[in-house]
């Protein structure tokens, strides 16, 4: 029997693993076999199936592995659609908002005007998300469910304020939003 292994895809200008080869975290997991007993209680999956999959959900090592699980049943469109979210413009706001699917990574890049980006009633294809923000003149503002967390450590403001209005908290929620830069000039509010 051959033997067959997997190297994973490294994105060739920032020596980066690309998402689906990142390693999965317990919460990960556990967020998984959620998802796959809800499918069970709905019909979609036998009690083989399920037994199966949540065995797998268990061992899994990256979120290639989670996804393999899901891509099968409702809703794991997101996951099948792609790991990044680009939002991008020159002058003018963006938006998101309402149902979107969330990726583990958006970007959000914009010299002249506002992004706004309303996760309140988002469907979330992973229990952590990377917002990537870099604006020359604008503000950013998110907007999170009840029950989410954010980390802004590393996001900033040359000319403005960071705002958290969600408040410290000693657990991660769900979602758990982590911020990473910002605009030049204007503010970064959370709440």
């Amino acid at each position: 029997m051959p033997v067959v292994c997997c190297v994973p895809s490294v994105s060739p200008m920032t020596d980066e693993i690309a998402p689906q080869d990142l390693r999965v975290s317990h919460e990960e997991r556990e967020h998984v076999t959620r998802l796959l007993a809800a499918h069970f209680s709905e019909g979609r999956l036998t009690v083989a199936e399920y037994d199966e999959r949540t065995g797998a959900a268990a061992s899994a090592v990256t979120r290639a592995d989670l996804n393999r699980l899901l891509l099968d049943l409702p809703g794991a469109e997101g996951v099948r659609a792609r790991e990044v979210l680009e939002l991008s413009t020159t002058a003018g706001d963006l938006k998101r908002d309402g149902a979107w699917t969330v990726p583990p990574k958006v970007m959000v890049r914009s010299r002249f005007g506002n992004a706004n980006l309303d996760f309140r009633n988002a469907r979330f294809t992973t229990p952590v998300v990377t917002v990537e923000a870099d604006l020359l003149v604008g503000d950013l503002e998110i907007r999170l469910p009840k029950g989410a967390t954010v980390d802004l450590d590393d996001a900033g403001t040359t000319v403005g304020n960071v705002v958290d209005k969600i408040g410290p908290s000693v657990e991660r929620g769900m979602p758990h939003v982590v911020v990473r830069g910002g605009p030049w000039m204007g503010n970064v509010r959370v709440r």
